[in-house]
């Protein structure tokens, strides 16, 4: 599989290619991963993992370690080239891992709005005692925890991951990755906006014949002040950090609606009371 065209949309649809879900921190992908357990068997999925879903740079290492290493990515072949009928790929991952998947995969994913997906980000580790990540985040402020702390999860991250560079440092995304992370996108099955999960798993319902309904959100954080709240010198430094996946959230929610546009509210079963899914 090839850097500039690792997905298939909707019109080039192969009905038993492999799924992969991309799933992008902090964008309601706990909630959807149950859904996918409910129409997947567990011998049909396989989950492969970056290293650290906030791999910290504080600083350009002396040698840099492969965010995958190469005993997950041989173990992902085999799995791919198996006789078992693998059909789910999911993980926090970024496009880098294309290359390892057959040309007629299809791909899906969850978008949110950077600033919402900041805070949430920084209240999940204020909450999450247990997690290496826990004592930086009580010891810094929201602004910092986006600013100083050199977490690349929280530099467009999100653009990073569509791009497929996740292992820059800090202040390293262009507006070349920016156009290949929108380029990638459009050919993806499915684009969801977090913001409008209902409406999202109607579209993969669509592209994949899923029969799941919405269950309870999962993964909330519930110790997060309302946007509001949080003062604006520290929205604006959110802003000015994620510039790119800004730009980014737009053009996805662009073919959200686009995409969304061509499905009948009333037979796909929309309801105007959606699940709150709060991350």
């Amino acid at each position: 599989m090839q850097t500039d065209h690792p997905q298939r949309g909707d019109s080039q649809r192969v009905p038993n290619s492999l799924i992969a879900f991309l799933h992008i921190p902090k964008t309601a992908g706990t909630t959807l991963n149950s859904i996918l357990s409910r129409e997947y068997a567990p011998d049909e999925c396989y989950e492969i993992m970056m290293r650290g879903m906030a791999w910290i740079l504080p600083k350009r290492p002396l040698i840099r370690r492969s965010l995958i290493s190469f005993s997950k990515v041989l173990r992902l072949r085999t799995a791919v080239r198996s006789e078992r009928k693998l059909r789910l790929v999911r993980g926090h991952f970024d496009l880098s891992i294309a290359r390892h998947l057959p040309a007629d995969t299809r791909f899906f994913t969850l978008l949110r709005d950077p600033v919402e997906r900041a805070i949430s980000h920084y209240y999940h580790y204020r909450r999450r005692a247990i997690d290496r990540l826990h004592p930086l985040a009580m010891r810094s402020t929201l602004k910092e925890w986006v600013s100083a702390c050199g977490i690349v999860e929280m530099d467009n991250g999100q653009t990073r991951r569509l791009a497929g560079e996740m292992n820059l440092a800090c202040g390293r995304v262009t507006p070349a990755m920016l156009e290949r992370a929108m380029s990638r996108l459009a050919k993806f099955a499915v684009v969801g906006i977090t913001e409008r999960f209902d409406e999202s798993l109607v579209l993969l319902q669509r592209a994949f014949g899923w029969r799941a309904r919405p269950g309870l959100p999962e993964n909330v954080g519930e110790n997060r002040p309302a946007r509001i709240d949080l003062g604006e010198e520290a929205l604006q430094t959110i802003e000015r950090c994620n510039r790119f996946d800004l730009e980014l959230y737009r053009f996805a929610s662009g073919l959200f609606e686009t995409r969304l546009s061509g499905v009948d509210a009333e037979k796909a079963g929309l309801v105007e009371d959606r699940i709150a899914v709060a991350v």
